[in-house]
């Protein structure tokens, strides 16, 4: 009926709509084309450039009904949460593709909820063979020799033999092939550059004395460097795969990847999480991250020793293609299978593997607790097996459902915060904390401090790199993935000298010392170091020295100065130990047995 009344006129039924006449085309000839249209779209595979993408999910809502609900930890957990694309998102029951057919399915597990007391059945693991392999590395390797370990002559060989034949695919100008001195040379520069900051490349070699930083000039001209870096290439173009969307930069990846697991052995506590290499350019493959300091770019699942901060292991995301990079296991689904590609090298040794809702559910900790791993993390309330917990709970109460392997609780702070583990007790912890309204410690769930103590090492593993790291601009996003592994390794062989040398050098210092030795070992330009950077250590180990009595001072007839030995020690506690004596040359204080001795003869005291 129509307004005041009115009887309008009336509407033909809907039906539904017949090609017989689509556009001028005939039934057959429109649905060929829709077919065409259709498998062209699925061939692009291409994703929504804006889809927020990774593990970082939306806070719970206080009437549950979201499907996508997370829990939240309090403010010391950086718990992140987002949506699930399509192509990667944890669904059990779908295996379509699943390369293993005649694999077990995970999926297919009986379990049984109960409110008994839960103790928890640790697998043990054995530390002894942790660390760093094989005796290529000791107290007496320089930076360099870290860092080239893990960028080994097999890689530098591969980007000198690619790049080449790059360039003269290109037909680049003038070209002359570049060799290992020159590779490292310009590797060198670009590790460099993060150091001097510059708002255009060219300006690096710009003589403005605004702008003036003559080591670039000195080392290589602007236009070489501008052309290797043109012509950086890492694989063969003309014998590309069309089903492989790294292909560009697999080989480099694979050859590194191998190197850090041969390398190093990583010590219990392990943790998977995301991290983000920044690039907006166009790709396929691209990520939205609203959390991450980097919000769009390329994904990598990234495994780290949460002792050390080493990165041991990753996986490039590549949309669907993913799975197949990862081997899908059945049952697991595909944030799972990442889980147990990243894991496989580690499986049966008693590791403990610390995840966040993005991979967490009773399934994967099923099938790592099969495979002697102990597991942890957050989870979400919607995954499959979950049991369901008391929705309404008060601050500071508790609720959990436990398994023979597994324990789930839900324990309300200022939101709701679900855990699900195999390796911890099912019991509140006294903080060092004290709460400001009652007075009393404050308490937490004992398996919510150990995760909040382990989860952040890939974050800190990206803080640390995003002070040195060496990535430039570039439309090529292999590149930019080049750039980040180059700042991994870095990161690692930081790390590695770190636990063999107790002389504890920051990132930064460690950085500058592997450039100039670099460029020292590579450079027809000799690099002159300033005296307070190697001319003194020279001088007091190779000059002859001899201890004096501290002068007399106006104020005191018998001065005393602290002992440079003693207060500096880096292979013995520290101790303040005042001496009458001093070297003189030196100007420093030293107690005449051992430390004087020891100043003279140790480049490390």
């Amino acid at each position: 009926m129509a307004e005041d009344g009115i009887a309008g006129p009336s509407r033909p039924k809907r039906s539904k709509v017949q090609l017989n006449n689509y556009c001028g085309l005939d039934p057959k000839e429109a649905a060929h084309l829709l077919q065409l249209l259709s498998d062209e779209n699925s061939d692009n595979e291409l994703e929504e450039p804006f889809a927020d993408s990774g593990s970082e999910y939306e806070l719970e809502s206080e009437s549950e009904e979201s499907a996508d609900e997370e829990n939240i930890i309090d403010e010391d957990i950086v718990d992140e949460a987002n949506e699930i694309p399509n192509d990667i998102r944890d669904d059990d029951d779908s295996q379509e593709g699943n390369p293993g057919g005649n694999e077990t399915d995970h999926s297919d597990i009986n379990i049984t909820w109960t409110k008994n007391n839960f103790q928890p059945i640790l697998h043990t693991f054995n530390s002894s063979y942790s660390g760093i392999q094989g005796d290529v590395l000791n107290q007496a390797s320089k930076e360099i020799d870290y860092f080239f370990n893990l960028i080994t002559e097999d890689v530098t060989d591969l980007i000198i033999t690619e790049t080449n034949r790059y360039a003269r695919q290109q037909d680049e100008k003038k070209w002359k092939d570049i060799d290992l001195p020159e590779l490292s040379i310009f590797l060198a520069l670009t590790m460099l550059m993060s150091r001097n900051k510059k708002l255009d490349m060219k300006e690096y070699w710009s003589k403005d004395p605004l702008l003036n930083s003559p080591i670039f000039g000195k080392q290589m001209p602007r236009d070489r460097y501008l052309q290797i870096k043109r012509c950086l290439h890492f694989a063969d173009n003309e014998n590309a795969p069309t089903n492989n969307r790294l292909y560009k930069i697999e080989t480099l990846l694979q050859m590194i990847k191998k190197r850090l697991a041969d390398l190093f052995h990583p010590f219990q506590d392990l943790v998977i999480d995301e991290s983000m290499v920044l690039f907006k350019g166009r790709l396929s493959f691209k990520q939205y991250i609203k959390t991450k300091r980097h919000r769009f770019g390329i994904k990598l699942y990234v495994l780290c020793d949460c002792e050390t901060g080493i990165v041991q292991d990753f996986v490039v995301y590549i949309g669907q293609q993913t799975n197949i990079q990862v081997r899908d296991v059945k049952g697991l689904g595909s944030s799972g299978s990442v889980v147990a590609a990243l894991m496989d090298p580690y499986l049966h040794k008693g590791h403990s593997l610390f995840t966040d809702n993005y991979y967490s559910s009773p399934i994967l900790s099923t099938y790592l607790h099969e495979n002697e791993t102990n597991s942890s993390g957050t989870v979400r309330a919607n995954r499959k097996h979950m049991p369901v917990l008391n929705s309404k709970l008060k601050k500071g109460d508790i609720d959990w459902r436990c398994s023979d392997k597994i324990l789930v609780m839900k324990w309300k702070d200022r939101r709701d915060v679900s855990m699900i583990t195999t390796m911890h007790e099912n019991k509140m912890v006294n903080l060092d904390k004290v709460d400001k309204v009652t007075g009393e410690p404050v308490k937490k769930p004992l398996c919510v401090v150990d995760y909040n103590g382990k989860m952040g090492a890939v974050d800190r593993s990206d803080m640390m790199i995003s002070s040195i790291e060496c990535m430039r601009k570039s439309n090529k996003w292999y590149k930019k993935l080049f750039y980040h592994v180059m700042d991994i390794c870095m990161l690692n062989s930081h790390a590695m000298y770190s636990l063999i040398n107790p002389e504890k050098v920051p990132l930064a210092k460690f950085q500058l010392n592997l450039i100039r030795q670099i460029l020292e070992k590579y450079s027809a330009t000799p690099i002159v170091a300033p005296q307070h950077v190697r001319g003194l250590d020279v001088a007091r180990l190779t000059g002859r020295h001899f201890p004096v009595l501290v002068p007399d001072t106006p104020k005191s007839k018998n001065p005393l100065r602290r002992c440079i030995v003693c207060s500096q020690t880096k292979l013995a506690p520290k101790k303040r130990k005042e001496s009458r004596y001093m070297c003189k040359d030196c100007d420093v204080g030293l107690c005449v047995v051992p430390c004087f001795a020891t100043y003279h003869t140790m480049s490390k005291f």
